[in-house]
């Protein structure tokens, strides 16, 4: 038996079941209520990976186990990837995230926390919309080494335009997750970057960093999809250059961003802007 990394467990039901699930015989989830479904369909809980204490759950193991008293509960299955997978250290950037809200007619909140080997970054996010399905990049610490990535959105009661908590569970639920490595271009020896282009759309504020220290904000808005260029003040010169979109709350969207440097990278190579970000 292969020991496993695991991320979520993927639940059918009807109604608004309790679930306890454990790993190795652990609870990691304990007496969990779930959004109500009128009719049967599948639902993907992600799993935590500290405690309401801050300690630290068991994320790997052999054996996934859910239980439940509910009826209603049909099928389950564990997203579990075998632990050689995350065998090598990675300078992680962001998750790209796919969300679907329960219920349309109020805004649901939003905010997920992401972990690598077990320690939550400082970077939070709390988002709040009425679209049926969206899409939004979560961003890790500057510098953030390590192995295993990790995301959990914590199913809480959100509260109505006076404050006041609904009764059950109108929460978000994460489609998919994927984390995403800072490409090796950002990184590869010291160099001197003079500027950068950005396509987004929407009201962006983005954050430079540089061997993990702040070197600027800039701010863009556009009703359109565009590319715009901007300058880093003169000698931004060092190794590890990053940023992070500090007002995803905001709506906008980040596609792509590329230095002087890193675009000159590119003319060197075979490769698709688009297909190495990602």
């Amino acid at each position: 038996m292969n020991r496993n990394i695991f991320q979520a467990v993927r639940v059918e039901y009807a109604g608004d079941p309790q679930i306890t699930v454990s790993l190795d015989g652990v609870a990691v989830l304990s007496d969990l209520k779930l959004p109500y479904h009128s009719t049967f369909r599948g639902r993907r809980v992600t799993l935590p990976v500290r405690d309401a204490n801050d300690a630290l759950l068991p994320y790997s193991g052999y054996i996934g186990d859910l239980n439940s008293s509910a009826t209603l509960l049909q099928n389950h299955q564990f997203e579990a990837f075998p632990i050689e997978n995350f065998s090598q250290q990675q300078l992680f950037h962001f998750y790209d995230i796919g969300f679907r809200t329960i219920d349309t007619d109020v805004f649901s909140k939003f905010a997920p926390k992401i972990y690598l080997d077990g320690t939550q970054q400082t970077q939070t996010y709390e988002i709040q919309t009425s679209q049926p399905t969206d899409t939004i990049r979560c961003y890790f610490n500057p510098l953030a080494y390590g192995y295993i990535p990790h995301i959990h959105h914590e199913h809480t009661l959100p509260t109505d335009t006076n404050g006041n908590p609904y009764s059950t569970p109108l929460d978000v639920e994460i489609l998919w997750a994927r984390p995403v490595a800072l490409p090796p271009r950002f990184y590869r020896g010291i160099r001197t970057h003079a500027e950068f282009q950005i396509t987004y759309k929407g009201d962006v504020d983005i954050e430079w960093y540089l061997d993990g220290i702040s070197i600027g904000n800039y701010n863009f808005n556009s009703t359109n999809t565009v590319t715009e260029k901007a300058y880093f003040q003169s000698g931004t010169i060092g190794h590890v250059l990053q940023y992070t979109h500090t007002n995803p709350e905001d709506g906008g969207k980040i596609y792509i961003v590329e230095t002087d440097v890193t675009l000159a990278d590119l003319e060197q190579r075979t490769m698709l802007p688009q297909q190495e970000e990602n």
